[in-house]
């Protein structure tokens, strides 16, 4: 089923309360597969004790400037990195490849950023920030297909909105993960939305929600 058409049906089932990570114009995510990977990524494995504290509180810690691209002889840079696939793909094989695979997605998606950048004005971060975050605080990244049910309605239309300027620079899906409380009482009710960027290693925030905290608008769109 088409993504966007997975989309729209959550719009049936979502929640209000949701605060949009839009700022105005401006992929590889964390994978945790064993219990071992999280309690690295958390600081469980050295017996660090984490702060308690809500996403919607410590969000800002993670958003960072949009990154400067090179977009100068991008047909050149692709053509690159394909003789360079083209030559290692006989020694090592077509699957130790993804690297370069996703670095010609990426050269592919930057040769229509100028036309579409204005469709994407969300705040941005980057993995090295999540993994920070996540070991400073009570807090953990999950993919957002195990926790679809609690995103808000308005987070499913931000979801939508990004799946459409997505689709614009890029044949493929985008991936979206979430920042949680991990195993604290609102966990599921107030985590941070993010999403694979199409044109390099960084995520776009989407957003944050929780009916209790209003000033997330703030942070968010006027940077206070």
């Amino acid at each position: 089923m088409k993504l966007l058409t997975r989309i729209k049906r959550l719009l049936k089932k979502s929640k209000p309360a949701y605060r949009s990570g839009w700022i105005g114009s401006g992929q590889s995510f964390i994978t945790i597969s064993s219990q071992a990977e999280l309690n690295v990524l958390t600081g469980k494995a050295k017996g660090k004790k984490r702060a308690r504290k809500k996403p919607v509180e410590i969000f800002k810690e993670i958003l960072s400037e949009v990154p400067k691209m090179d977009l100068t002889n991008l047909d050149e840079q692709i053509k690159i990195v394909k003789a360079r696939k083209k030559v290692l793909k006989d020694y090592i094989g077509e699957t130790s490849l993804e690297d370069e695979n996703l670095a010609i997605e990426f050269l592919k998606a930057r040769k229509k950023y100028l036309k579409y950048k204005d469709e994407f004005g969300w705040a941005v971060t980057f993995e090295e920030k999540i993994d920070k975050l996540c070991k400073k605080y009570e807090v953990t990244l999950v993919n957002l297909s195990s926790y679809y049910k609690c995103v808000p309605m308005e987070g499913v239309k931000e979801l939508e909105k990004f799946v459409k300027a997505y689709e614009k620079v890029s044949n493929n899906e985008p991936f979206f993960q979430l920042i949680i409380d991990e195993g604290g009482k609102e966990q599921k009710k107030d985590p941070i939305l993010l999403a694979s960027s199409p044109f390099g290693r960084w995520y776009y925030v989407l957003g944050a929600w929780d009916k209790e905290v209003i000033i997330v608008d703030a942070l968010i769109y006027r940077g206070k």
